[in-house]
């Protein structure tokens, strides 16, 4: 019997929408579920036409977390190796490896593994119903998805810990103040946002993007001294390629550049 698809592929005018398909679940995380994704995703990374990588939930909900009662039996060591095989750690490891921007749209539940995948996203767009929270500690478990180092990372110590320590859900306005998403809109509106977000990026040089997204991602976990040491380089190495020679030209000659991504 064949597989169930549990994620949705789709490439629109060089945007691939990754979407979770398992809405009876409010797609909550199977196993089957986290390994299409990273197939997903590394599809997207290889195909050239892909430009941008916008990834959502089906019918109404972005992805309420684990699946629990896929893991309610596992023995500790399972655990250790199923998060080590197919854990959101290892999603969100490869999506800050991508030299593609990968945007969430989210609308819904967004809570447990499902807010831990938006913090390893580059670009959050969440509609004003959406929900967020890491409730892990109201079912007796510590995140396991990232949240203990990138939360606190993104929004701030106090705030995270708190997040964290009481397990509330919070509004997509409360999530939006405290910088844990980018944009904020009616659930009627967030196609139309989605398509000027990623207008906007389509219209950037692919190489310079990944290169901001590299320098960017690599200040949270080096010294100052260092990170600057490698905007340096970084600034440097665009001075090679031919997206700095049009980009330049084309502001002297007050036109849009023509980027090609070299």
């Amino acid at each position: 019997m064949a597989e169930r698809e549990y994620i949705k592929y789709e490439v629109r005018d060089g945007v691939a929408y990754i979407t979770l398909n398992r809405p009876e679940r409010r797609n909550a995380m199977n196993k089957q579920l986290r390994r299409q994704l990273l197939q997903a995703l590394k599809r997207s990374e290889e195909d050239e036409n892909v430009h941008v990588i916008v990834l959502q939930g089906a019918e109404g909900n972005f992805c309420a977390g684990q699946d629990l009662e896929e893991l309610y039996e596992m023995t500790g060591l399972e655990i250790r190796r199923y998060h080590r095989e197919q854990g959101t750690q290892l999603i969100t490891a490869y999506i800050r490896e991508m030299t593609k921007i990968v945007i969430a749209a989210v609308d819904g539940y967004c809570v447990g593994g499902g807010c831990e995948l938006i913090q390893g996203c580059d670009i959050v767009i969440a509609t004003s119903r959406a929900r967020f929270g890491q409730p892990e500690v109201r079912v007796g478990l510590v995140p396991g998805g990232g949240a203990t180092q990138r939360m606190p990372r993104q929004i701030g110590f106090r705030r995270a810990l708190e997040l964290m320590l009481t397990g509330r859900l919070f509004p997509a306005e409360e999530a939006y103040q405290m910088g844990l998403v980018n944009y904020v809109v009616e659930p009627e509106k967030l196609q139309e946002k989605i398509e000027e977000v990623t207008s906007d990026l389509k219209a950037k040089s692919r190489i310079i993007l990944a290169l901001i997204k590299r320098a960017v991602n690599a200040s949270l976990e080096t010294p100052l001294s260092a990170g600057l040491e490698f905007e340096r380089e970084l600034h440097f190495y665009t001075w090679l390629t031919e997206d700095r020679l049009e980009g330049i030209k084309a502001f002297l000659e007050k036109r849009k550049p023509i980027f090609k991504g070299k």
